[in-house]
């Protein structure tokens, strides 16, 4: 080859080399500092904003015409207008009434969407109620309606010979309907109101003005204890006008709930009395929805002069978003910020009494397990269980506990704020930080104290998730059981579930907090209505016919925990640059910030276990990252960092409430009110 084609060859391979170059990728330089960062945000509250559709349909509802006045029974959709948010911030209940505000990060923007269902939709699925029921008696609440205040005195039970001459029309029958099975249906046909599947969706219904009503109840008859096998859904007490948020087995969520005025009366927020302005006693007027007939009614009721419109919103508004689609909970889901645990230990400390009913008939640990395991999804679970004797010093402690706060010679702890409880209290801390002396790093260990006494020494509390009296922080949890629970039906297993649900975070679906007004509210007063929240698939409600969390459990618990993960990440990530670490952690938090956006968009998708999936991704990136670069990243230990604060010091918080009547901004309510229990317990 001579030289001309040697240059020549050498200079068409620089060139095809050129040429080639832009397929070769260029690797970025990695990041050394978070500067480009989107989502994650070292030391900042980690907040996800959402818009989210609440779909609103009415069925046997007819819409006011333009120009025209509103009847009794018709809808104006600016009444939902009117009385709606527009939007709402959840907060961390108990830990924001010490005074802090505590926001979970789950800013939501409603859009909503009004359907009145065709006239073919609402014939098949009244067809459909009207197939599936079962005549049945009418019940002891119907005749309590029928009759009013005309009632044997000492028993309670209606007497009357004829109707009470202040209701519409006497109830002359009852039509008991599965209430699972009609929300299923109406989950499986929101199609044909135009409404997509899986999307937060109230069905508000009224049967009444159609030739073919019939007065009915809706049941969940085979709803049993745990333990016991007591069939709560069998007692009429438990005769529903809504339900929802049902978990499907292998299907798709659902996340409908039903609300039907022309049902019942309603015995959970005693729409039977429409005589009475207070049925529970303490002395203010209880607002609650009367059945549909008596919307309108010239009569001296509770119906009189009310439109049902303003009614049906304020149930939207209060009870279906505040409390069952986008509640507040009660506790933060972050057990130990910043290093949050994935190794939770159920520590079951049974006190066992000397003539209680065995431990082996009252609880079932390994189902306890299994169904709170759903609320930590990525930590592993496991539990012990350890039996003494209730008796001794532990007697004492426990007596203490139900001291009658009157008579101050009972009084077991008169110089702490908790007078009653301190005792108790102190009794669980020493015992727990021995029992954390022997426990792995990263281990959380949740205490539970199951008191199964062999007599009546309290009024008949099942249980109750306590905080640390100083930060809001949940701490212990207490579960009761009696001779008269256990005769009533009651086990430990399903009230355990409950509280330790509690101190995973979740709220009660009958009490919560609004946002748009800073108002904290429950079962009482202008909120009596309230106690629809617990006709809905959730053993957080009171009415013992759900075993295990329903859909808007799960729901909120994933939103709170992608937001949690979002903030720790936050705060490890902002350990790191105080620890001069910032270049070490760098590439991983690049990585974790991209994770966070994914989950984002899962989480504006509604697939809201995904969603916190990928962030419990992310949070482990920064995580492991921090502390590969020697990062010291602990988590909170609330019962290493009691001051032991006097009553006097605590005289200004937290903000404790012994009734369930609304105040502004965060407040702690009572685990239950005597007018609650009465419900529980009632047949």
């Amino acid at each position: 080859m001579n030289r001309l084609s040697l240059t020549l060859s050498t200079l068409s391979l620089a060139l095809l080399a050129a040429c080639g170059s832009t397929d070769v990728p260029v690797t970025p330089p990695a990041p050394t500092d978070f500067s480009g960062l989107k989502l994650l945000a070292p030391g900042q509250q980690g907040t996800l904003r959402t818009d989210l559709k609440v779909n609103i349909v009415f069925v046997g509802y007819r819409q006011t015409s333009p120009g025209q006045v509103a009847t009794a029974r018709q809808v104006s959709t600016g009444d939902f207008d009117r009385i709606l948010p527009a939007s709402s911030s959840p907060i961390a209940r108990i830990p924001s009434a010490y005074g802090r505000t505590e926001p979970t990060g789950n800013d939501f923007s409603y859009k909503y969407n009004y359907v009145f269902a065709d006239q073919s939709f609402e014939d098949d699925f009244f067809k459909y109620v009207g197939s599936a029921g079962e005549a049945k008696a009418v019940t002891y609440y119907q005749q309590l309606y029928n009759c009013q205040n005309d009632v044997d005195p000492k028993t309670g039970d209606p007497t009357c010979a004829a109707p009470a001459g202040n209701i519409n029309r006497e109830i002359t029958g009852n039509y008991e309907i599965d209430a699972l099975k009609t929300e299923n249906w109406l989950a499986d046909n929101v199609a044909r109101v135009g409404v997509k599947p899986g999307e937060y969706t109230v069905f508000l219904v009224n049967w009444y003005d159609r030739p073919d009503f019939k007065f009915h109840s809706y049941t969940r008859t085979e709803a049993a204890d745990s333990d016991t096998g007591t069939k709560f859904g069998e007692r009429a007490s438990r005769r529903l006008v809504a339900w929802g948020g049902s978990v499907r087995e292998n299907a798709a969520a659902q996340r409908v709930w039903f609300y039907d005025l022309s049902a019942n009366p309603d015995p959970w927020t005693s729409a039977y009395d429409i005589t009475n302005q207070d049925t529970d006693g303490d002395k203010v007027a209880d607002y609650r929805m009367p059945p549909i007939w008596d919307y309108g009614t010239r009569k001296a009721s509770l119906g009189y002069g009310r439109k049902v419109s303003p009614d049906l919103a304020l149930v939207t508004r209060y009870v279906a978003l505040n409390l069952l689609f986008t509640p507040s909970p009660i506790y933060r889901v972050a057990l130990t910020p910043p290093h949050l645990p994935e190794d939770i230990q159920l520590d079951l400390h049974v006190e066992q009494g000397d003539q209680a009913a065995a431990q082996g008939r009252v609880l079932k640990p390994d189902l306890v397990q299994s169904r709170v395991s759903v609320l930590q999804p990525f930590a592993k679970f496991s539990n012990t269980v350890r039996s003494t004797a209730l008796s001794g010093d532990l007697a004492d402690v426990y007596k203490c506990f139900f001291a009658d706060t009157s008579i101050p010679e009972d009084i077991c702890s008169p110089n702490y704020a908790d007078a009653t409880g301190e005792r108790l209290f102190q009794f669980g801390v020493n015992e727990l930080r021995a029992s954390y002396a022997n426990t792995p790093a990263g281990r959380y260990l949740l205490p539970v104290y199951l008191f199964n006494d062999d007599a009546d020494a309290q009024g008949g509390l099942l249980g109750i998730a306590y905080d640390d009296g100083e930060t809001g922080t949940q701490s212990f949890v207490y579960s009761f059981l009696t001779p008269g629970l256990f005769k009533a039906g009651y086990g430990f297993t399903d009230t355990t579930t409950h509280e330790v649900g509690h101190h995973m975070s979740l709220s009660h679906p009958h009490d919560g907090y609004d946002s748009e007004s800073d108002t904290s509210y429950g079962p009482s007063g202008p909120f009596a209505f309230a106690n629809l929240g617990d006709e809905s698939a959730s053993v957080m409600s009171y009415n013992d016919l759900s075993r295990g969390f329903g859909q808007f459990n799960l729901d909120s618990q994933y939103r709170y925990l992608t937001a949690a993960y979002l903030t720790n990440a936050n705060a490890v990530l902002q350990l790191a640059r105080q620890g001069g670490k910032e270049s070490s952690v760098a590439a991983a938090a690049t990585s974790a910030d991209s994770l966070f956006a994914q989950a984002e968009t899962k989480y504006d998708a509604l697939s809201y276990l995904e969603a916190a999936q990928l962030a419990h991704q992310g949070y482990r990136q920064v995580l492991d990252a921090a502390q590969a670069a020697g990062v010291k990243v602990e988590g909170y230990k609330w019962y290493q960092n009691l001051n032991g604060l006097s009553a006097q010091a605590l005289a200004a918080k937290p903000r404790y409430s012994r009734t369930f009547l609304p105040q502004k901004g965060a407040v702690v309510f009572p685990e239950e009110t005597r007018a609650q229990r009465l419900k529980r317990l009632a047949n």
